[in-house]
C-alpha cells in the first residue's frame, strides 16, 4: 500500500479535481472547434484579436488541409492523458483514504464512481455546453491547444502518420445513404442563414430519386394532341392557339402516338400554301409509368429531348412528362408568359384546403406542409387526391361523403359520373371550422336578422340605386319589408321555362344565338341582379369544373363556402354555392339537364354594404334561386 501523508494526499485530491476541469475543457473544445460553421469562421476572419486568429490557425493548420486532423489528434492525446492521470491518482487516494473497505467494494467505487465522474463532468456536460456556445469556448481554448499541439507533437505526429498509411491501403466503399438519412442530414444541418426557398430546394433534391414518372406526369385527360389527318391550314391555327412548343400527333386516338410536332419546325413553312406537315414529325420517346425521375432526367440529357409519352403496362398512353416537370420537382413551379394560372387548390383557412381532384398527391403534401408518409403507405395505384379518396372508399363517393384518414378529413365536394372533381381536406385541430365549412351555422342562415339591419345600409336600397353616397350610422334601426314569395312564369329567348319572383325583372343582355343566351334577373329595390348564362350542345364535365373553380375564387374574402347539391326529379343536377362573408358574389348556382345543356347564375349587388346587412336580402333571394332550380324545365 502506498504510504501518503495527509498533506500529500490532499494535494493529490486537489490535482485530480483540477485535472477533471482540464478534461472538461479539452473534451468540450472538440465539439466547439468542429461545429463552427461558415458564418462563425467569417466572423473570426473579420476579427483582429489574437484569440480569433489562434482559432483559425488551429483549424487551418500550417500545412493547409492538415489543420483539423492535427487539432483532433492533439485533443485526443491530451484528453486521454489527463483521464489516465485522474484514474491513477484516484486509485492511490482510494487506497489511502479508504484502507479498511473490502477489495470488491473499493473496486466497484473505483470502476463506477470514477468512471461516472469522468463521463458526466469530463465528457457529457462540457460537450452539451460547447454545442450551445461553440465560438466562445473555441476562443477560450485556442491558445492552450496551440501550445499543447506544439508540446505533444512527438506523441500525435506518429499516430497521424500511421492513420494516413492505413487509410491509404484500405479501399473502403462509399457508404450507402438512404433517403431517410439524407432527410435527417438536411434537418440537423438546418440553419437560420438558409432561406425557406433554399431549404425547400434541398428537400426537393433529397426526395428527387424517390419519385416515379406517374407522380409528376400530365394525365391523358389534360393532354393536348392532334390527329394526323388535320389539314395544313388548320394545324397552323391549332398549334398557334394551343400555346405549346411540342404537341403529340396520333393516328387513331392517344393510344396510337405517331410522333411529336415541334412548333419551331413549322416556322420555315408558315407562308407556304400546302405542306406535308406529317413529314416534320419527330420520333416519340416512350417511358413506363414506374421509371424514376432521376433516371428520366438522364434519359432527357442523353437523348436531347424535352418530352416523353408515358405508357402503362398495356402499352396505352397514360399521359406526358416534360423536362420542365422533372426540374420543377427540385426548384418548384416554373411559369412563363404563356402558362395559364391553373388554380389547383383554394385555401379556406389555415387548416382547410379545397383541391381539384386531379391534384397530384405530391403537390398536396407540399401545399399542406406534411411529409405524406402515411398517405404513401396506404395508397395503392392512385397518384391524385381524388383517386386516393376513391381508392380508400373502394367506390365513387357521393357529393358530401367523407373519409377520416390519420386525423384528417377528406370530403368529396364535387363528383361526376366518372371521377371526383373537388376534395376538401380538413387537417386536425380545426373541428370547429370544419363544421362551419361543411354547412353549419353561417351568416347566410341568420333568418332572425331579417328585421334588424343597419339603417343607412338598406335605407339606400329602399330608395333606389341612384341616391347619394352611402354613409353608415351606428344607431337608428327600422323595420323593412322584404319581397313576397309569389312567382310568375317568364318567356325567355332560349328553350327554358322557370318561375321568377314578381318582384324581379327579366333583362336580356344578348339576342338568342344557337344554343346560347345571356340574361339578368334584376331586383331594382335591392340594387341586385343575377347574371345568368344558358348554353346547349356542350360537354357538361368541363362546365362543372369551371363552375367549381369560379365559386372558389371567392374564398379569399369568404368566411365559409357551403355547397348544396341535388339530383333533379326531371333529370340533371342542381348545385348551389352559398358564399358567406364579404365575397363579391354570395350565391352562385349551376343546373344541368344531365345531357348537354346547363343554366348558370351568380348574384351580385351594385352597392356593397357589409355582409351582415345584406344577409336578409341574400336569404330571401336564395329562396327564389332554390325555387328556380326546383321548377326549371328544359324545352
Amino acid at each position: 500500500m502506498v504510504d501518503l501523508t495527509n498533506g500529500v494526499a490532499w494535494i493529490a485530491g486537489v490535482t485530480s479535481v483540477l485535472l477533471l476541469v482540464v478534461s472538461a475543457f479539452v473534451s468540450g473544445s472538440e465539439i466547439a472547434f468542429f461545429s463552427l460553421g461558415p458564418s462563425e469562421r467569417s466572423a473570426l476572419s473579420e476579427a483582429e484579436d489574437d484569440r480569433s486568429q489562434a482559432v483559425l490557425d488551429l483549424l487551418e493548420g500550417p500545412s493547409g488541409g492538415q489543420g483539423p486532423r492535427q487539432l483532433l489528434a492533439t485533443i485526443l492525446v491530451l484528453n486521454n492523458a489527463v483521464n489516465i492521470l485522474i484514474i491513477l491518482l484516484s486509485t492511490v487516494l482510494m487506497h489511502h483514504w479508504l484502507p479498511t473497505l473490502p477489495v470488491w467494494v473499493g473496486t466497484l467505487l473505483h470502476v463506477f464512481g470514477v468512471t461516472l465522474l469522468i463521463v458526466l463532468f469530463g465528457e457529457v456536460l462540457p460537450k452539451v455546453h460547447a454545442n450551445r456556445n461553440p465560438l466562445g469556448l473555441a476562443r477560450l481554448m485556442a491558445r492552450p491547444l496551440r501550445m499543447a499541439r506544439l508540446i505533444l507533437r512527438p506523441a500525435w505526429q506518429p499516430l497521424n502518420a500511421l492513420t494516413a498509411a492505413l487509410s491509404s491501403q484500405v479501399e473502403s466503399a462509399p457508404p450507402e445513404l438512404s433517403v431517410e438519412d439524407l432527410e435527417h442530414a438536411v434537418q440537423i444541418t438546418d440553419s437560420e442563414d438558409r432561406s425557406a426557398e433554399e431549404n425547400r430546394i434541398l428537400s426537393g433534391i433529397v426526395n428527387f430519386g424517390s419519385k416515379d414518372v406517374k407522380q409528376i406526369m400530365t394525365p391523358r385527360t389534360d393532354v393536348t394532341a392532334f390527329s394526323e389527318d388535320i389539314e395544313w391550314s388548320q394545324i397552323k391555327i391549332d398549334i398557334a392557339e394551343c400555346g405549346f412548343s411540342r404537341v403529340p400527333i396520333h393516328t387513331d386516338g392517344l393510344d396510337q402516338i405517331k410522333g411529336i410536332l415541334y412548333a419551331k419546325d413549322l416556322l420555315a413553312h408558315r407562308q407556304e400554301e400546302n405542306v406535308d406537315w406529317n413529314a416534320l414529325l419527330r420520333q416519340p420517346f416512350f417511358v413506363p409509368e414506374n421509371r424514376m425521375i432521376d433516371d428520366l432526367l438522364r434519359d432527357f440529357q442523353s437523348m436531347k429531348v424535352h418530352l416523353a409519352i408515358v405508357v402503362d403496362e398495356y402499352g396505352g398512353t397514360s399521359g406526358i412528362v416534360t423536362l420542365e416537370d422533372v426540374i420543377e420537382e427540385i426548384v418548384g413551379e416554373i411559369s412563363d408568359e404563356f402558362d395559364d394560372e391553373d388554380i389547383l387548390y383554394s385555401r379556406i383557412n389555415e387548416h382547410t384546403v379545397v383541391f381539384q381532384g386531379k391534384t397530384a398527391l405530391v403537390d398536396v403534401y407540399r401545399i399542406l406542409g406534411i411529409d405524406g408518409a402515411e398517405f404513401e403507405a396506404e395508397k395503392g395505384e392512385s397518384d391524385t387526391v381524388g383517386g386516393f379518396v376513391v381508392e380508400q372508399m373502394a367506390r365513387l363517393p357521393k357529393p358530401g361523403e367523407h373519409i377520416d384518414f390519420n386525423g384528417s378529413t377528406l370530403v368529396a365536394e364535387a363528383v361526376d359520373r366518372r371521377r371526383v372533381l373537388q376534395v376538401k381536406v380538413v387537417l386536425p385541430g380545426d373541428a370547429e371550422k370544419k363544421g362551419t365549412v361543411n354547412g353549419g351555422d353561417s351568416s347566410l342562415g341568420r333568418a332572425g336578422s331579417a328585421f334588424l339591419v343597419v339603417a343607412m345600409c338598406l335605407g339606400m336600397a329602399l330608395s333606389g340605386c341612384g341616391g347619394d353616397s352611402f354613409v353608415p350610422r351606428p344607431k337608428g334601426y327600422f323595420r323593412i319589408a322584404l319581397h313576397d314569395t309569389v312567382y310568375r312564369s317568364v318567356t325567355l329567348p332560349c328553350p327554358l321555362e322557370f318561375p321568377i319572383s314578381r318582384f324581379a325583372l327579366l333583362e336580356p343582355v344578348q339576342d338568342f344565338a344557337p344554343d346560347s343566351c345571356w340574361f339578368n334577373l334584376v331586383y331594382p329595390t335591392y340594387c341586385a341582379r343575377i347574371h345568368c348564362t344558358y348554353a346547349g350542345g356542350v360537354m357538361l364535365e368541363p362546365v362543372m369544373e369551371d363552375a367549381f373553380q369560379l365559386a372558389y375564387e371567392h374564398e379569399i374574402k369568404a368566411d365559409a363556402i357551403r355547397i348544396q347539391r341535388s339530383d333533379r326529379t326531371k333529370g340533371g343536377t342542381a348545385i348551389r354555392w352559398d358564399i358567406a362573408g364579404d365575397a363579391a358574389s354570395p350565391i352562385q348556382f349551376l343546373c344541368t339537364d344531365g345531357e348537354d345543356r346547363f343554366l348558370r347564375g351568380a348574384l351580385y349587388f351594385e352597392l356593397r354594404p357589409n355582409a351582415d346587412s345584406l344577409a336578409p336580402v341574400v336569404s330571401r333571394i336564395g329562396e327564389d334561386v332554390e325555387h328556380l332550380l326546383k321548377e326549371i324545365s328544359w324545352l
